[in-house]
């Protein structure tokens, strides 16, 4: 089993202004974890734990980004719709 702690934020405004949506927010910035286990993958955040693919593992932990199109947003809208489910 092998984790990684993955550092989420947003871009840098002052690089990517046009890019930077919405306004920088602690909510937006947090520790999530990528696990693989026997070729399995996971990734937790917020309390929230998902089952991803090979691809979605390997992209979070090359660019933990936040911004349209990235594997980092996606995860993260993932993590929120299941926290607004309850």
């Amino acid at each position: 089993m092998n984790f990684q702690l993955i550092h989420i934020e947003q871009l840098n405004p002052k690089h990517y202004p046009a890019i930077f949506k919405p306004q920088k927010s602690n909510e937006y910035e947090y520790i999530g974890i990528a696990i693989e286990d026997e070729g399995s993958y996971y990734y937790w955040a917020k309390g929230v734990s998902l089952t991803i693919s090979r691809w979605e593992y390997e992209y979070i932990k090359a660019n933990p980004k936040l911004y349209y199109f990235s594997t980092a947003l996606k995860l993260h809208f993932r993590i929120e719709a299941q926290l607004n489910a309850g």
